[in-house]
């Protein structure tokens, strides 16, 4: 039977080789330490980027309470000022002095609210330094903001969620980070799956985004890949072929000539076309 959604990590295998990807829905477990290394460093960079979207939050709304407790310790304040100025009634010049201790104590709760959001600030601060975010708005896809939802296309049959997704106007701009060796340039079953999120970008959010970003690890600089007709075209022309693969119209084979490419794949014990040397 069909799968009835197609994800874009799905696109990236099936990139790769798309016997590799079908062996994977066969139920030939991925194997490899690499494997278990990559799904752990991507566990530990998501876990931080939420952490960070976590803090960021936090820091708004500290800000927001300092601010109001800062408005009222200066309207209590004035007012004690003000009784004790033009007062000569002795009960009145109490409520003002009243007033003023009261006025005290708010400032040690602002005292508080100020510590909170240095702490936080210096969280988000150390967090966007080590993952050389810089300044920029990022959102996750994850549900953990109602701006964001994982991205879906009923249409294309297609799903997924990359790793983070920078705001640029009304532009969302995908971002997908990959674990080990950067190579000199992009591969092509990368180029496949950031082209799939940037395809559901453009859907999700009626904005066609200029392009996406590939990252291999965050001390290097991100590969931008131009988001037009010709990789959507290629996106829609790959999302054919598995969803005929799929569908029994199609078999899936090996589509390269590479020893070393099968040496490295995740599934070459259980494939029936591998590569010897």
């Amino acid at each position: 039977m069909p799968k009835q959604i197609i994800s874009a990590s799905e696109m990236e295998r099936y990139g790769y080789c798309p016997l590799s990807w079908h062996l994977d829905l066969k139920g030939i477990d991925a194997e490899g330490s690499e494997v278990n290394t990559g799904v752990e460093k991507h566990k530990e960079m998501g876990d931080s980027l939420k952490n960070l979207l976590f803090e960021e939050e936090k820091s708004r709304e500290t800000s927001n309470t300092l601010i109001t407790v800062v408005a009222m310790i200066m309207a209590l304040v004035t007012i004690a000022l003000v009784i004790l100025l033009i007062s000569n009634n002795e009960l009145r010049q109490h409520l003002g002095f009243i007033l003023l201790i009261i006025g005290i104590g708010w400032m040690l709760v602002a005292s508080f609210f100020l510590y909170r959001l240095l702490v936080s600030t210096e969280k988000i601060d150390k967090l966007r330094d080590d993952y050389k975010l810089g300044e920029t708005d990022i959102e996750t896809p994850d549900g953990l903001t109602s701006e964001t939802p994982v991205l879906k296309s009923k249409e294309l049959n297609l799903a997924g969620r990359p790793d983070y997704l920078i705001k640029e106007g009304e532009q969302r701009i995908p971002v997908e980070v990959k674990t080990g060796r950067p190579p000199k340039a992009p591969f092509f079953s990368h180029i496949l799956q950031i082209g799939a999120y940037c395809l559901l970008s453009e859907e999700t959010f009626s904005e066609k985004p200029s392009h996406g970003q590939i990252r291999y690890g965050f001390e290097n600089k991100p590969h931008e890949i131009k988001w037009d007709s010709d990789l959507k075209g290629l996106v829609k022309e790959k999302l054919e072929e598995m969803n005929d693969i799929l569908a029994g119209r199609m078999e899936a084979h090996r589509n390269h000539k590479r020893v070393g490419k099968c040496n490295n794949c995740s599934r070459r014990k259980g494939c029936p076309e591998r590569l010897k040397n």
